[in-house]
């Protein structure tokens, strides 16, 4: 069983997610949560920016520092209001599938099944400042790729499924169902959504034609 108190569950959440999401909200559900939900975003639009400054440094301006800085702030924002707005709807939407968690628990779920996520962006970060070959438009138009930049993006896909997979799994333990129970309940507003567009149209669409 992972140790809520430690390190381990850096490591424990990509093997035993359950098990390591219910030591975590058992024991302190609110540890670290704003951390990793705005980090992960931070890293992401860092590596983002440092891509194109490489790929275009010509072109920087003496202010590029400062616009970085502000980028990454508000990436680390939206990551804090995604937490929360995640939060309300993972638990709305589970508990509509007979789902237990509260509110802090299933952030705690999203914010730590996070960590795989994080860690494929430091890898990418890392590789750019290393030296990654960044894809180049031509004068043709079409972008050139590096074999280096596929295996790169190759990982980065791996970690994506990977990290769903531990966002399944740790909602479905907060919310004490299963992870496919999870996923359904994932689909639930986004199907809703879409509904709702369609039906919007629909009837826009009857009302055009009485006029």
């Amino acid at each position: 069983m992972a140790n809520a108190g430690s390190i381990t569950p850096y490591f424990t959440i990509w093997t035993e997610p359950r098990a390591t999401i219910r030591r975590i909200v058992d024991t302190d559900p609110t540890r670290n949560v704003i951390a990793l939900a705005t980090v992960g975003p931070a890293i992401s639009m860092l590596a983002s920016l440092w891509s194109k400054a490489l790929g275009d440094n010509a072109n920087l301006s003496a202010f590029w520092p400062i616009s970085v800085l502000l980028y990454v702030a508000v990436a680390a924002a939206i990551g804090f209001v995604s937490l929360y707005l995640g939060g309300a709807v993972w638990r709305w939407a589970g508990s509509l599938l007979g789902g237990v968690a509260s509110s802090v628990e299933v952030r705690a779920a999203i914010a730590w099944s996070s960590v795989p996520g994080i860690a494929g962006e430091l890898v990418l970060l890392i590789a750019i400042l290393l030296g990654l070959p960044v894809p180049q438009v031509t004068p043709q138009g079409m972008p050139r790729f590096d074999p280096a930049f596929y295996r790169i993006t190759t990982f980065e896909g791996v970690i994506g499924i990977w990290s769903l997979v531990v966002l399944l799994k740790c909602i479905g333990e907060v919310h004490r169902f299963s992870a496919w129970r999870a996923l359904v309940a994932g689909l639930i507003p986004p199907l809703i959504a879409v509904v709702s567009i369609a039906l919007m149209l629909f009837l826009f669409a009857l009302l055009v034609g009485h006029f």
